[in-house]
């Protein structure tokens, strides 16, 4: 997969560190600079008087969310929430960016530190008891990342291997559940998981399809097997019980659906024709509705 701009692990790196501040080279919305944008739904007050969107996103994930060459936030993940603040506030600035990881981007939306996630969280039922998840705007599963001359073809052959993932993250959650004599080997970020598995230091790295395309995309010596597992939608978060906010972010991605913002987009950010039309059913567009599963995501 060829991203606009690639993965600068150092720059993930310190991102990781210190935090994403706001950044975004502004864009044109629907309505005049300035001018918040009626979705159908009434911004919530508290944010309002913040005057900005506080969003967690990922900073190390490849072409969703990550940091560029020029030590800004990009990716796909990344024009939905400053298209979400330009909805909010007339400007696509408004909005401060919070890097997250699997393990903690729900603790950071229950203790207040942002007002919402978008960060590649697939729905869980288990999720869904600690917070609320919005209607979904993409979807994805679970395959292996492994050395070009590997024998390892599926998740089968695992078994009794040493696999990677990263904490919090739904494949160590189907790995855990589903394959109990796999050692798992686990890291906070995608940029450690993915040295981990060049130094050889496990068979296998579990992550979401869509992540290990562009990982194998950069690095000629891996590639991607196995079947999809733990197949499921990625919906944005917010806290429990906040219908207010809720009911606007669903406003809102139900605009963007409408006017073809998230294809739009994805083409932007994955520029590969074969891999678009590999995902074009996974993303919502005039005609394409994606729901959630109504059982457990977790089956084995």
């Amino acid at each position: 997969m060829k991203s606009r701009i690639g993965l600068v692990l150092l720059a993930v790196a310190l991102a990781l560190t210190t935090g994403c501040g706001a950044s975004g080279d502004g864009e044109t919305d629907d309505a005049p600079a300035g001018t918040a944008v009626d979705v159908g739904a009434p911004l919530p007050g508290n944010v309002k008087d913040k005057g900005k969107l506080a969003v967690g996103v990922k900073c190390d994930y490849p072409p969703f969310g990550y940091i560029d060459e020029a030590a800004k936030n990009a990716g796909f993940e990344i024009d939905v929430a400053r298209k979400l603040a330009s909805y909010a506030f007339g400007d696509a600035d408004n909005v401060e960016l919070t890097c997250v990881t699997g393990a903690n981007r729900v603790s950071f939306l229950t203790t207040n530190r942002i007002d919402l996630i978008i960060a590649t969280m697939n729905y869980t039922k288990e999720r869904a008891e600690t917070i609320d998840f919005t209607t979904p705007y993409f979807s994805s599963g679970v395959k292996l990342l492994v050395p070009k001359d590997s024998p390892i073809t599926s998740f089968p052959d695992l078994a009794g291997k040493s696999v990677i993932s990263t904490n919090g993250a739904t494949a160590s959650l189907w790995l855990t559940q589903c394959m109990k004599d796999v050692k798992q080997v686990l890291f906070g970020q995608t940029s450690e998981a993915l040295t981990a598995l060049k130094q050889e230091r496990a068979d296998a790295l579990a992550q979401d399809d869509t992540l290990l395309l562009d990982l194998a995309a950069k690095n000629p010596d891996l590639k991607v097997v196995g079947e999809g597992k733990a197949g499921s939608p990625w919906g944005m978060g917010v806290r429990k019980g906040d219908t207010a906010m809720l009911e606007w972010v669903n406003a809102a991605i139900k605009k963007l659906q409408t006017d073809e913002f998230f294809w739009t987009e994805f083409q932007k950010t994955v520029t590969d024709p074969n891999l678009q039309q590999q995902f074009a059913k996974f993303v919502p567009r005039p005609g394409n509705d994606l729901s959630y599963p109504t059982g457990s995501t977790l089956v084995c």
